[in-house]
C-alpha cells in the first residue's frame, strides 16, 4: 500500500465518525420509532460531543503550547486530548440518557470513553491505535445489537473486519504504530464496548 493511499483511508476512516454513525444506527435501524427531528437533533448532539468540543479542546491545547502537534503522533500529545475526550464522551452519553432513547445509544457512548480511558492509562507504556480502536468499537455495536435483537448482520460483520485489516495496514504503512499497538487498540474497543452493550 503506497502512502497516499494510506493517509487517504487514515483520514477517511478517522475514529471520529463512529460515535456519529453509530448513534445514527441505533436510532434509525434498531426496533425504535424515534422522529427525524429526534433523530437529526441527537445526531447533532453527538457531534458536538465527540466531535467538536474535543477538536476546539485539541486546538487550545495547542495554542497554550501543552501539546506541540495537531496530528498527536506522539504519546505524550493525546494526553491532554484524550482526558478531555473522555469527559466529553461521558457528558454526551449522561445527555443521551436524560433524554430517554435507547440504552445502546448511550451505552456506546460510555463504552467508547471507557476504551479512551484505557488508553489514557496505557499512554506512558505504549500508543494504542485510536483508529483500530474506532473501527474495533463500532464493530462490537453491531455485534452486540445483533446477538441482542437476532438480527442477521453477519455480511456487515465480515466487512467490518476485512475493513479494519484495511485500516491496520494503513496505519502500519505510515509508520503510526508498531502491530502490537494496532491489536491492542482493535481488542479494547472491541471488547470494551461489547461488554458494555450487551451485559450492562
Amino acid at each position: 500500500m503506497n502512502k497516499s493511499l494510506a493517509k487517504a483511508i487514515s483520514v477517511l476512516f478517522h475514529p471520529a465518525i463512529y460515535p456519529i454513525v453509530g448513534i445514527f444506527l441505533i436510532l434509525r435501524h434498531l426496533p425504535y420509532h424515534y422522529s427525524h427531528r429526534v433523530v437529526v437533533l441527537s445526531i447533532s448532539m453527538v457531534f458536538v460531543g465527540t466531535y467538536l468540543i474535543p477538536v476546539l479542546i485539541s486546538l487550545l491545547l495547542f495554542r497554550l503550547r501543552l501539546i506541540s502537534s495537531l496530528m498527536m503522533e506522539n504519546a505524550r500529545d493525546r494526553r491532554w486530548p484524550y482526558a478531555f475526550g473522555a469527559i466529553s464522551f461521558i457528558f454526551t452519553a449522561h445527555f443521551i440518557y436524560q433524554a430517554e432513547l435507547a440504552s445502546e445509544a448511550y451505552l456506546f457512548l460510555f463504552g467508547s470513553a471507557l476504551v479512551i480511558l484505557l488508553h489514557l492509562l496505557l499512554l506512558s507504556f505504549l500508543k494504542p491505535s485510536a483508529h483500530m480502536a474506532g473501527i474495533g468499537g463500532f464493530l462490537a455495536l453491531l455485534m452486540a445489537v445483533s446477538a441482542k435483537y437476532s438480527l442477521n448482520v453477519l455480511p456487515f460483520i465480515v466487512l467490518l473486519f476485512l475493513l479494519a485489516g484495511v485500516i491496520g495496514s494503513a496505519r502500519l504503512t505510515l509508520d503510526a504504530h508498531t502491530p502490537r499497538e494496532l491489536w491492542l487498540g482493535f481488542i479494547s474497543g472491541l471488547v470494551i464496548v461489547f461488554s458494555t452493550i450487551y451485559f450492562i
